[in-house]
């Protein structure tokens, strides 16, 4: 496991297995501007690293303004669907409201990809699922 990024919101991690699965850790409230931002840099690093899973560790992420998470659904489910990824697994927030949201989205946008998603109680069953072979 590699950190490609970090900032005081977010750490970016890649596992390299038969695929590249990225792995978003969220470690608090994140500002709008900066949520973009980093979903931003999420995708230029899905795009370099051609990866094919994503685990979003949301246990710490608190809840979104749903215009952040409905722009997020489109750059990152339909910007993976365009890579070939098949898999997302969410680890889920403790932010029942954040939850919610996520749950929402996944359930509008995933079935409008090839990808399957995942939620899991742990990162290591989270991780475990979108690094294994497909």
């Amino acid at each position: 496991m590699t950190t490609l990024y970090q900032n005081s919101y977010l750490n970016i991690l890649l596992h390299q297995t038969t695929h590249c699965t990225l792995e978003l850790q969220w470690l608090n409230f994140v500002p709008s501007t900066d949520f973009r931002a980093s979903i931003e840099e999420l995708m230029r690093l899905m795009r370099q690293h051609q990866g094919k899973a994503l685990v979003a560790d949301n246990r710490l992420l608190r809840a979104l303004r749903q215009a952040d998470l409905e722009w997020s659904g489109d750059q990152v489910f339909n910007g993976m669907h365009k890579l070939g990824g098949q898999r997302f697994a969410v680890v889920e927030s403790h932010d029942a409201m954040n939850r919610m949201g996520v749950n929402a989205l996944v359930a509008t946008v995933i079935p409008g990809t090839q990808l399957t998603s995942q939620y899991f109680d742990s990162i290591e069953a989270a991780r475990h699922w979108a690094t294994a072979p497909f």
